[in-house]
């Protein structure tokens, strides 16, 4: 009995791996095709493809179920297990992976390193490279601006952009996230210093 449950495991864990590599496949074809395409923030994207494919494979599912009781060893509630728990890590994978290279100055500034291997820079160098060449050179500032329009957290108003109650709410979330889970550096959720503290 045990070893059978054990094997159970053992095939629903290889299962969630086919999914996962289900989803990473059909996610790579997806973003090249123009689905999302208005879709400014690449996070969202990635999110929205994700569950887009989990969608797809409980279709596929209920129809393949609704023919057999069992595939594989594996029955119905235990597919819709894998394929939820398949979506959530995948979904975290996308937020720690393709996003970072999207986003992340660090990535840039190790990139730009790389086409110059063997040199050698000041921090004031990476910090002009920095500017330069990511924040001005490749228009991120306003791409920045531009997502959050989208979004809702900033809008357009005569003379520039104000923040909207949405973008307030989430900066009050991310404070209170960060109370509970303290980061070293607070700059970025309180770059004017904590209020009253």
């Amino acid at each position: 009995m045990l070893k059978q449950e054990l094997k159970k495991i053992m095939f629903s864990a290889l299962w969630c791996v086919c999914i996962c590599v289900t989803i990473a496949m059909l996610t790579a074809l997806l973003l090249r095709t123009p689905l999302w395409a208005g879709q400014k923030a690449f996070l969202y994207r990635l999110l929205a493809t994700d569950v887009l494919c989990c969608v797809l494979l409980l279709t596929v599912s209920g129809i393949v179920y609704a023919k057999v009781r069992t595939l594989f060893g594996v029955d119905f509630s235990t597919n819709v297990l894998c394929i939820g728990i398949s979506t959530l890590f995948m979904a975290l994978f996308f937020s720690l992976g393709p996003m970072v290279i999207e986003r992340s100055y660090t990535v840039y500034s190790l990139a730009d390193m790389t086409d110059h291997a063997g040199r050698t820079y000041s921090a004031e160098e990476i910090k002009t490279q920095f500017i330069e060449g990511y924040i001005e050179g490749a228009g991120e500032s306003q791409k920045r601006i531009d997502e959050q329009v989208y979004i809702g957290n900033l809008r357009i108003v005569e003379g520039g952009y104000q923040i909207t109650e949405k973008g307030q709410r989430l900066v009050h979330l991310f404070r209170f996230l960060e109370m509970i889970f303290p980061v070293p550096d607070e700059h970025s959720i309180y770059p004017n210093g904590r209020i009253g503290g």
